[in-house]
């Protein structure tokens, strides 16, 4: 039996039967983008807990395609608002103190396509644009460096309300994030898991005219292995909140490939899962990074080392009057002659 639904995208019949005939009206805007990439220790898209060294330094480009993350359906009416989607993200990292590290990202749409949304009244998006940057800030509670038993930090970033609302890159209102992360070793890999919230704007979507703020629950868990050479990763990301028909949850695995000392190749490929809007039929990730981290420090010794000068070595000392030699006479270390023997 052929599906008349997809089995992704978004079903927001209120906005389109609201839609007055004959009228061009834009799509009311939002951030479409639900995935985040990491800029600083762990994977592309996963944090580990741990922090960079202070005067350590990331950069990377992400290139990211998506398909089919917003279809409208009203009934026979189907629109595929966006199609296919194509953006960059340029992320960094700084260590700042051995239990701070701030970061930024910013992404920007490349070019988008979809359907005509003329006959439904709706105006079309623009095809590239600026999406919203964000700042953030991460701070260390725990770290294997220090003997704890795992990674553990706390990441805050804010969203600055400087993106494209044509291009469906910049919410509403105040988007703020709040995540914490842990991760540690076990052989050959190292398991990691995140968990967080997000305040943003309610999406208009789910109710023409809505208002206010939602708390969107973000969870995250991933696996990688460990080593120099090439590496695995799976991650599985979920994102759940009020005004979202049902959970967006995206499955991710690829792995990354150095190509020399401090750049890294790493490419990531998944399906999506859910009809909420931002979430792909499809994700593929490729991009490189490059990371430099200053030598550790030598660990300084609780007293200082008394330095002896050469000559100390070379002058004999002045014997005291008790530190006496005693003459050894020859003849006791000779060995004993034989006796003599008489005549037969």
């Amino acid at each position: 039996m052929p599906r008349s639904l997809p089995a992704h995208g978004a079903v927001f019949a209120l906005l389109l039967s609201a839609l007055p005939a004959g009228a061009q009206t834009a799509l009311p805007g939002f951030d479409l983008e639900h995935l985040e990439i990491n800029p600083g220790r762990g994977t592309v898209v996963m944090r580990n807990g741990e922090l960079r060294v202070p005067g350590g330094l990331s950069v990377g480009l992400v290139g990211q395609y998506q398909q089919l993350p917003l279809v409208l359906l009203n009934g026979e009416r189907r629109l595929e608002a966006v199609r296919n989607r194509t953006s960059a993200i340029l992320a960094g990292s700084y260590g700042v103190l051995p239990w701070l590290e701030v970061g930024a990202q910013v992404p920007v749409v490349l070019w988008q396509r979809g359907d005509d949304p003329g006959p439904l009244g709706v105006t079309p998006l623009a095809s590239q644009g600026l999406g919203t940057p964000e700042v953030q800030a991460r701070m260390g509670l725990l770290s294997r460096r220090d003997e704890h038993p795992l990674d553990l930090s706390l990441d805050l970033g804010v969203g600055l309300p400087v993106g494209s609302t044509a291009v469906l890159g910049r919410d509403r209102g105040l988007r703020v994030r709040a995540l914490t992360a842990m991760g540690t070793q076990v052989g050959f890999l190292r398991p990691t898991l995140e968990a967080g919230v997000l305040l943003r704007s309610r999406n208009p979507l789910s109710a023409p005219g809505a208002t206010g703020q939602a708390l969107e629950v973000r969870l995250g868990a991933g696996v990688t292995t460990a080593g120099q050479g090439l590496r695995g990763e799976l991650a599985v990301k979920a994102a759940f909140a009020g005004d979202m028909t049902q959970p967006a949850v995206e499955i991710l695995g690829g792995g990354h490939f150095p190509l020399s000392d401090g750049l890294e190749l790493h490419a990531l490929a998944g399906p999506g899962l859910g009809r909420s809007p931002g979430t792909p039929v499809a994700r593929v990730l490729l991009g490189v990074s490059f990371r430099q981290e200053p030598p550790p420090r030598m660990e300084t010794l609780p007293e200082p080392v008394p330095q002896l000068r050469l000559e100390e070595f070379q002058t004999r000392p002045e014997r005291t009057p008790d530190s006496r030699v005693e003459p050894v006479p020859t003849r006791e270390l000779l060995p004993p002659e034989p006796a003599p023997t008489s005549p037969p």
